[in-house]
């Protein structure tokens, strides 16, 4: 009897561990697929950030085959319009034809559009059950579809720290209006921005700032344009991203960071082409890209930062932010306003606010009849 008894127990220990190893292959299977399907593939062609380097691939391709065991031939090209890609995206599903790319990277914004234009042009993929464990979820963005979030870039103020006190620096736009900042002060070109700025804040109140502000003498252009202007110290000031900030401080410019209003989070997805020929390697490199090595290879190679992890310029601007209070907002992953900044209403707004941008703040002659 003793003996059948620990016999009975051994075997419940044997069924026992059984389930949990079974348990175990069950969580495993998805990504394991993936692998499986990217090592007979073995190539696949990526569209990803502008700022990369060509040889960067390599490291890659051997960052992956590290974490996956997986040896993939990474075909890059760089990202260079976004609303080119995702048109030529959207060209190519309407024809039936093969994607170019296996994965691409986009706003959310282009994705939505992309999808009402072209129904099925991405593969719908279960993310959430294939990122590694080191990999921080809130990467996942769920809108217009699950998508992983590979670097993102906060829009705020670039200022002189040896010109302006951290005491003294606006903290709003309607500040920067401020005579004590005349001809010191540099603003986006983009209309788009503007205007997504004026729903989150207000039409009147976003567009009567930008007027007030034009008219104290500010400089707008690109953020290129701003940002060589900031660096020759024409300017103290510059509305712009925060890569810029990093940007300046790597040539020795002194600069720091600012939210204005709020923090303005915009963030760059990746998404697998439906039709892929390549599309179990392209998931095996999103999914790379968003774990804390991923986002480190795409700091060290591509200087484009993520809030989801600390030990880079984004993540401290949103921790900066954090401290003072100021609202943080995730415009990508709002649908009200994606939806928006794809509305006829939107397109009008543009109108207004290049008429502001073209006017310096004021008003156009009427034509002589």
């Amino acid at each position: 009897m003793k003996f059948r008894r620990m016999m009975m127990i051994s075997l419940s220990m044997v069924w026992a561990a059984g389930l949990v190893l079974s348990a175990g292959t069950v969580s495993a299977k998805p990504l394991d697929s993936v692998i499986a399907g990217a090592r007979k593939e073995g190539t696949v062609i990526v569209k990803l950030k502008t700022s990369l380097p060509m040889q960067s691939m390599k490291r890659l391709e051997r960052e992956v085959k590290e974490k996956f065991g997986v040896s993939l031939n990474i075909v890059f090209s760089p990202t260079g319009s976004m609303p080119k890609d995702a048109a030529q995206a959207i060209m190519e599903h309407r024809s039936g034809a093969v994607p170019t790319y296996d994965l691409v990277s986009l706003h959310s914004g282009h994705i939505s559009d992309a999808i009402h234009n072209a129904p099925g042009i991405f593969e719908i993929v279960d993310w959430k059950s294939l990122i590694t464990e080191d990999t921080n979820p809130e990467v996942l963005s769920e809108f217009p579809i699950v998508s992983p979030s590979y670097y993102s870039g906060g829009q705020g103020l670039m200022y002189n720290p040896d010109k302006i006190s951290s005491a003294e620096v606006p903290r709003s736009l309607h500040d920067l209006a401020d005579p004590k900042w005349k001809g010191k002060v540099g603003v986006m070109g983009y209309t788009s921005g503007w205007v997504r700025w004026a729903f989150v804040m207000g039409k009147d109140k976003i567009f009567s700032d930008l007027r007030e502000i034009l008219k104290n003498g500010a400089i707008r252009g690109t953020y290129a344009d701003i940002n060589n202007r900031y660096m020759l110290g024409e300017i103290w000031l510059a509305v712009t991203k925060a890569s810029y900030m990093t940007d300046a401080q790597a040539k020795g410019v002194p600069a720091a960071w600012q939210s204005l209003d709020y923090l303005d989070v915009r963030e760059t997805v990746l998404a697998v082409r439906k039709g892929a020929r390549n599309p179990n390697a392209a998931k095996l490199v999103a999914l790379y890209l968003v774990t804390p090595a991923g986002a480190k290879f795409m700091l060290e190679e591509g200087s484009a930062g993520t809030l989801f992890y600390p030990g880079n310029y984004e993540h401290e601007v949103l921790s900066q932010t954090k401290k003072q209070g100021a609202r943080i907002i995730y415009t990508e992953r709002d649908p009200k306003i994606v939806n928006f900044e794809a509305s006829k209403e939107s397109k009008q707004w543009q109108k207004e606010v290049k008429l502001i941008l073209d006017t310096g703040g004021g008003k156009t002659q009427k034509k002589k009849k």
